[in-house]
């Protein structure tokens, strides 16, 4: 018994390093396993894999060569703590099995903070699980637009994603594929995540502010009651409006070009009808908003069309199109953001554009003008606890701010 101990111990011991110590971060900031060699004995062996899309633990298990009754065993015993149907892509183990394919341990990493180990005792298993805390170090970064947004935090040096996290907190105020100008200024306070001291990627914005030709927008992140982070202006209204600002979403068009060329994107306003965007033919369009597609298919001059009724008050068309998102068809229901169809040059067209248009009661308005209602306000019991976070913020996004707002990390345990 006490040699059987000594060599579980072993196992775990060697199969811990394995899963640990074989971890790198790619280029994502994910982790992801790196082979490694292991040689511990000639008592057993080592088997090391990471989980790929559509495959289950056991069948991984099985493809290296561990039988199919050890492996369920092992399972059963890992499910008082983990339900391997839950496991994802990415997801790694090491496994140690003896002479005769018993699994004397298999340790399992799931995401980037949850570790299970199943170590044998006897007949039967003893399962454990580790949770590792994630650190949060809050930053503050500023700049000035010379050309575009996206290319701002390149000459910085920073991660463009902060970029597009910007843009997604103000795309119901600034359409930032057309309205930033040269001169424009910026401030964004917010966290990146770190696990063992590496850093896996970012968190939320916490604040920024951005100036566009004068005007200054504002926003200030308050988690919702599953702490989901949404966002408010100073005085505690939602950022979030029923529309978008634009059907061409910066997030969707910065990873369409992020392997070639970044084209400007120009628009250009009809009096009395909307709007046209010229953009490359291929570029992702967005339906505004909640809504369900009324027509879909070939309108005359239009080209390929879609039009989709929002409300009883508001009705939003996109011309022009190269060709449909895949599942848009009449009758079908659409959500805001959700990428409808490509833009084009069919019909009467010049060249690749997006025709976009609003009614309002039928009669088309001026989608660059239009206020659209907002989504509901900050509750009432909530706005002195969202007002004092907000006045912490705000002294960071002071222009004349310069340095970071927190000079040292601070922990959390969350399972992101």
């Amino acid at each position: 018994m006490r040699k059987t101990h000594s060599l579980v111990a072993l196992c775990v011991v060697a199969v811990t390093i394995v899963v640990i110590v074989s971890l790198k971060v790619n280029k994502n900031g994910s982790a992801e396993p790196e082979a490694a060699q292991v040689n511990p004995g000639n008592y057993y062996r080592v088997v090391t894999d990471t989980l790929t899309r559509g495959e289950s633990l056991y069948e991984s298990m099985i493809a290296n060569r561990i039988p199919a009754s050890r492996a369920l065993e092992v399972l059963k015993a890992l499910s008082s703590e983990l339900d391997p149907r839950f496991c994802k892509p990415g997801d790694s183990y090491s496994a140690c099995i003896d002479t005769g394919g018993s699994i004397i341990s298999l340790t399992f990493q799931r995401g980037l903070t949850e570790i299970y180990v199943a170590e044998r005792d006897s007949n039967d298993y003893r399962v454990s699980r580790e949770h590792r805390a994630l650190t949060h170090l809050t930053r503050r970064i500023s700049g000035t637009i010379t050309t575009s947004l996206w290319e701002a935090f390149l000459e910085m040096g920073e991660d463009p994603e902060i970029a597009l996290k910007l843009a997604d907190v103000f795309a119901w105020e600034i359409d930032f594929l057309t309205d930033p100008r040269k001169g424009d200024t910026f401030v964004i306070i917010f966290d990146e995540i770190y696990c063992d001291g590496r850093k896996i990627g970012l968190g939320d914005i916490l604040g920024a502010r951005y100036v566009n030709r004068g005007k200054e927008f504002l926003a200030f992140g308050f988690p919702d009651e599953d702490g989901k982070m949404e966002y408010f202006d100073a005085e505690g209204n939602s950022l979030e409006r029923v529309f978008l600002k634009s059907p061409l979403s910066y997030r969707r068009i910065s990873s369409y070009f992020s392997r070639r060329r970044f084209h400007p994107i120009l628009r250009i306003y009809r009096p009395h009808y909307g709007v046209d965007y010229a953009a490359p033919t291929g570029t992702p369009v967005v339906s505004i908003g909640d809504g369900r597609v009324v027509y879909a298919g070939w309108k005359g001059g239009f080209g390929k069309y879609i039009e989709i009724r929002h409300n009883n008050v508001y009705t939003t068309s996109y011309g022009h199109l190269s060709r449909f998102a895949r599942g848009i068809r009449k009758g079908m229901k659409v959500k805001q953001g959700q990428v409808i169809g490509y833009v084009g040059a069919t019909g009467l067209a010049t060249g690749p554009h997006l025709d976009f248009r609003v009614k309002r009661f039928g009669s088309y308005v001026n989608p660059l003008t239009v206020n659209y209602p907002r989504a509901k306000p900050l509750p009432e019991q909530k706005k002195t606890e969202f007002f004092a976070r907000r006045d912490m913020i705000l002294s960071g996004l002071k222009p004349q701010q310069v340095a970071s707002l927190s000079d040292s990390p601070h922990v959390s345990s969350s399972n992101q």
